[in-house]
């Protein structure tokens, strides 16, 4: 649950504007809300920001995270990737506490991780539209000098929509290449553990990271959805065992969970995958190019 969550009544009385307003979900110092804003329904977006007393410097990096969450989405005009709302960030107070409220559009649909957990088996077709779509994104974030940092089943959302089939979401901990660390600590590594890639435990990660880490996150997701299972971690290991796993722990092939798909298309995940970044695919045209070509 999110921290210093308020009342839903006493949130809508501050947003007028809003109508409608729902809490959908929340965690850390994050919720999100559905609400009816300028004639559409939109995701509002609500976060709590401590003061500096609670957590000296968190309110700073609490603060560049967002704004620059909403910078990396503006920047990123992809049909995959979430767009924003029509409610601009603004700094609100209620009952002592301050959050920074925002809207993205609202997108109906259900996650990945929803579907895993739901048992769904893909087919290859559906395999594809989704490694298309991942592909493509990653692509308008290497040309923005931007790095996702968090690709992972919950945060891509399946769409009935021919044209987004799939969406990612939560630009949160987004990165900007040459641009300033918002980390307070430079040993804290941002992102979901079971799907950082492993040149992330470098000690100086931050100065050799680039697209190839998305892709890798991408792999993984792709890998997990395919098969219902994560390649290399497993649900009972703790933190230090999901780390070693992911250092040193070759994952089991694809094609021995999912015969039944191409052995290429299995092929292009594996090499997405592999502990090395050199060892990944170089170039994302080429990878978009595989997929198209697939039968």
């Amino acid at each position: 649950m999110m921290q210093n969550i308020p009342a839903l009544e006493s949130l809508q009385h501050k947003l007028s504007n809003i109508q409608n307003l729902e809490f959908i979900k929340g965690g850390g110092f994050k919720a999100v809300y559905k609400g009816f804003v300028g004639g559409k329904t939109e995701a509002i977006k609500l976060i709590y920001i401590p003061s500096d007393i609670e957590n000296e410097g968190l309110r700073d990096e609490i603060i560049g995270r967002t704004l620059r969450e909403i910078d990396s989405i503006k920047a990123c005009d992809c049909d995959y990737i979430v767009r924003l709302g029509s409610l601009s960030p603004e700094l609100i107070t209620l009952n002592g506490n301050e959050y920074i409220v925002y809207s993205e559009e609202f997108l109906d649909g259900v996650d990945l991780r929803e579907r895993i957990i739901q048992g769904h088996t893909p087919d290859i077709k559906t395999l594809q539209c989704l490694a298309f779509t991942l592909f493509e994104a990653i692509s308008f974030f290497k040309k923005n000098d931007l790095i996702h940092r968090d690709i992972k089943p919950d945060n891509v959302i399946a769409l009935q929509c021919a044209e987004r089939p799939f969406v990612i979401l939560d630009l949160g901990i987004a990165f900007k290449l040459h641009g300033t660390a918002l980390t307070r600590l430079s040993e804290f590594r941002p992102g979901t553990l079971p799907y950082m890639a492993p040149e992330m435990f470098n000690a100086r990660f931050r100065e050799t990271l680039d697209y190839r880490s998305d892709l890798y996150s991408a792999g993984v997701t792709l890998y997990e959805y395919a098969s219902g299972k994560h390649p290399i971690t497993r649900r009972r290991d703790d933190e230090y065992t999901t780390m070693y796993r992911i250092i040193n722990s070759a994952p089991i092939p694809l094609a021995s969970h999912r015969p039944d798909l191409p052995i290429e298309f299995c092929k292009v995940i594996d090499q997405l995958i592999k502990k090395l970044p050199a060892l990944r695919p170089s170039s994302i045209e080429m990878l978009l190019k595989k997929i198209k070509e697939q039968p």
